[in-house]
C-alpha cells in the first residue's frame, strides 16, 4: 500500500526493478518518471525544456515568434464535455469506497480536477497496439507491457516491475481519459499528410496557423477493459481479468440512462452505448471549435478525422453509427460558428442516405458538411474561415504518440502525423507547458424544440411518400416530410407507416419526425407532428 499524500504533489520517483532483459531504458539525460527541467528564456520563461528528445526540427517552438508561441501556450486548456462531471464524480466515489489499497489511498483526498489533471500528465511517451507496446517516461521500453498494465491499481500491482499507479494511469483511468482532449492554436509547418515527418513542402499550399484539438476514439484492444467490456464485447472473453462489474454499470448508466443489467445483451457491440459514447467525443469537438472561432470572431472549418475508425474498429457497421452519432450531434447542438465540417477519410458509400440526411442537416444549420476527404487535414483553405483540426490520439500517451519514438514511427498514424506538422509535441505536452490544471469545461447548446433556428434551404420536389414495404432502408427526411398530410399526423401513425423501416431505432426516427415538422416548406403544415413523448405530456416545452 502506497504512503498517502496530497493528490496534486508529484510523487517521488520509484526507481526501476531489474527486469527481463529484453527490456531497454533508453538514454534520457533527466532520467526518472517525474523529470525535471529548467524553464525557457524570457517570454517562454513558464515553459520547461522537454525531458525527452524531439525526433523532428522543422516543428520546433524555438523557430517561431516567442510571443506568439507563448501566448498560444497560454491558451491551450484541457477540455471537457459536461456531460463527463458526474461521471468523474462517480468513478472517485466508487474507487475511494471500492477501489484495491492502492487506489483508495491514491483517490482518499482527490478532487474532480486533481483526477482531470492527473489524466493528463501521468501518461507514457508511446502506448500502441493489442499488447501495450510501451515506451515510459523515464525511456524505459516494454515490447509487451500489456500484462504490467492490466495490474496497475490492483492488489497485484507489486509483482510488476516498470509500472506503478502512483507514476502511470489504470486502465480504468484510461477510459476517462479517451473521452477528455486538449485544444490550443498552433503554427502549421506543411499540410499534415500522413507521411509529413515534419518537412517543410511548398508544393502543397497550406494554412499557416488553426486550432488542434486532440480527441480519442472507442479501443477495443484491451480485452475486458475500456470500450470493450463497456460496448458489451466481454461476455465470452477468457484468461483476461474483466473491469470491477460496478465500475462497468457507472459507465453504461452514463452513455445509456435506460441501461438494465438484466436486459443488457452482453456478447455483442451494442448500438446505443457506442453511439453515445463516440456522440460525447464528437460533440466535445464541435462545441470546442464553435467557442474557439466565437472568441476570434470568425467561422470555423473543422476537419474530423473517423476517430477509432481505423485500426482501432472491431466492425464495418461503427462506420454508420458513426455518422449516426454525428448527425444527431448538428441536430441537436446549437452551432453559431461552425460554418464547415470535413469529414476526413471515411466513406458512406454502403449508406447513401447517411450522408445525404448529414449533408441536409447541415445546410439547415448553414454548415457545409463534406464526407469521405481525401484531402490532407491542414491543406489551405479557399476561405477565411478559421481551421480547427481535430486529430486521433490516445488515451495513454502524450501527444504525439508513436511520434516520440522517432524513424519509421512518424508516419504510423494520424497522432504523429499531426505532432509533425504543428507544435503539439511541446504545446499539448503537460511536462513543456504546465497547462493539466488549465481544465475547462464545455457550455452544452442545444436547440430545444421552441429554440430551433432553421437557415433557408435550397428548394426540393419532395418524392411521393413510400409505403413501409417500398424499401428496407432508413427513412430520410424527404420521405418523412411527403408522408406528413396537410392537416398534420401524429407519430404513432408516422411509425406505423414506416414500422418495418424504423424496428429497433424509434428514438431516432423520432428524431427525425420532429426535424421534418419543424423543417417543413408548407406553413401550412409545419410542427404538425406530435411526438408520442409530447403526446403524453413529457418532454414538451
Amino acid at each position: 500500500m502506497t504512503s498517502k499524500r496530497r493528490a496534486d504533489a508529484p510523487p517521488a520517483t520509484k526507481k526501476t526493478r531489474t527486469g527481463p532483459s529484453s527490456y531497454h531504458v533508453a538514454d534520457n539525460h533527466y532520467g526518472g518518471h517525474w523529470p525535471v527541467t529548467r524553464r525557457l528564456e524570457s517570454p517562454l520563461n513558464f515553459l520547461h525544456e522537454c525531458p525527452w528528445k524531439i525526433p523532428t526540427e522543422k516543428n520546433r517552438i524555438k523557430h517561431f515568434d516567442p510571443v506568439q508561441i507563448s501566448q498560444d501556450a497560454l491558451q491551450t486548456q484541457v477540455i471537457v464535455h459536461p456531460k463527463l462531471q458526474p461521471l468523474i464524480t462517480a468513478f472517485l466515489h466508487y474507487k475511494q469506497a471500492h477501489g484495491s489499497d492502492i487506489e483508495k489511498s491514491l483517490y482518499a483526498n482527490m478532487s474532480q480536477h486533481d483526477l482531470v489533471s492527473r489524466l493528463i500528465l501521468n501518461r507514457c511517451l508511446h502506448f500502441v497496439q493489442a499488447h501495450d507496446y510501451t515506451v515510459l517516461r523515464d525511456g524505459t521500453i516494454l515490447p509487451y507491457g500489456h500484462d504490467e498494465w492490466m495490474r496497475v491499481g490492483t492488489d497485484e500491482e507489486a509483482v510488476n516491475d516498470h509500472i506503478f499507479l502512483e507514476d502511470y494511469l489504470s486502465y480504468d483511468e484510461m477510459m476517462l481519459a479517451s473521452m477528455l482532449g486538449t485544444s490550443g492554436p498552433t503554427h502549421f509547418i506543411n499540410a499534415g499528410h500522413r507521411n509529413n515527418r515534419a518537412l517543410i513542402d511548398s508544393s502543397i499550399p497550406h494554412q499557416d496557423r488553426g486550432i488542434t484539438i486532440g480527441l480519442v476514439g472507442a479501443r477495443f484492444a484491451a480485452p475486458g477493459q475500456m470500450d470493450h467490456i463497456i460496448c458489451g464485447l466481454a461476455q465470452h472473453w477468457h484468461g483476461e481479468r474483466l473491469q470491477d462489474p460496478g465500475l462497468t454499470k457507472i459507465f453504461r448508466e452514463v452513455f445509456d440512462p435506460d441501461y438494465d443489467e438484466e436486459t443488457f445483451e452482453e456478447g455483442k457491440l451494442n448500438e446505443k452505448i457506442y453511439k453515445s459514447r463516440i456522440q460525447l467525443t464528437i460533440e466535445t469537438a464541435l462545441l470546442e471549435a464553435d467557442d474557439r472561432a466565437a472568441a476570434e470572431g470568425t467561422t470555423a472549418h473543422v476537419f474530423l478525422p473517423g476517430l477509432g475508425l481505423g485500426v482501432w474498429r472491431v466492425s464495418d457497421i461503427q462506420i454508420k453509427w458513426y455518422f449516426q452519432a454525428l448527425f444527431d450531434s448538428l441536430a441537436w447542438l446549437d452551432l453559431k460558428h461552425v460554418t464547415s465540417l470535413e469529414c476526413g477519410w471515411e466513406q458512406l458509400t454502403r449508406w447513401p442516405d447517411l450522408e445525404a440526411i448529414l449533408k441536409a442537416i447541415g445546410d439547415a444549420r448553414g454548415i457545409k458538411v463534406i464526407i469521405g476527404s481525401q484531402r490532407p487535414p491542414c491543406g489551405k483553405l479557399e476561405t477565411e474561415e478559421l481551421l480547427v483540426r481535430v486529430w486521433a490520439w490516445d488515451g495513454n500517451s502524450l501527444p504525439g504518440n508513436e511520434y516520440w519514438s522517432g524513424g519509421m514511427c512518424l508516419t504510423s498514424s494520424d497522432d504523429p502525423a499531426a505532432a509533425c506538422n504543428s507544435t503539439i509535441a511541446e504545446l499539448h505536452n503537460p511536462w513543456v507547458n504546465p497547462f493539466a490544471r488549465k481544465i475547462k469545461v464545455l457550455l452544452e447548446r442545444e436547440r430545444r424544440h421552441s429554440k430551433y433556428v432553421v437557415a433557408e434551404r435550397e428548394q426540393h420536389a419532395p418524392p411521393p411518400a413510400l409505403k413501409s414495404s417500398d424499401s428496407t432502408d432508413f427513412p430520410t427526411l424527404d420521405e418523412i416530410r411527403a408522408a406528413i398530410p396537410a392537416d398534420g399526423i401524429d407519430a404513432k401513425s408516422l411509425i406505423m407507416i414506416f414500422k418495418s423501416r424504423v424496428a429497433g431505432r424509434t428514438a431516432e426516427f423520432i428524431r427525425l419526425v420532429k426535424m421534418a415538422a419543424r423543417q417543413s416548406n408548407d406553413p401550412a403544415t409545419r410542427g404538425k407532428v406530435v411526438p408520442k413523448e409530447e403526446e403524453d405530456g413529457e418532454g414538451a416545452e
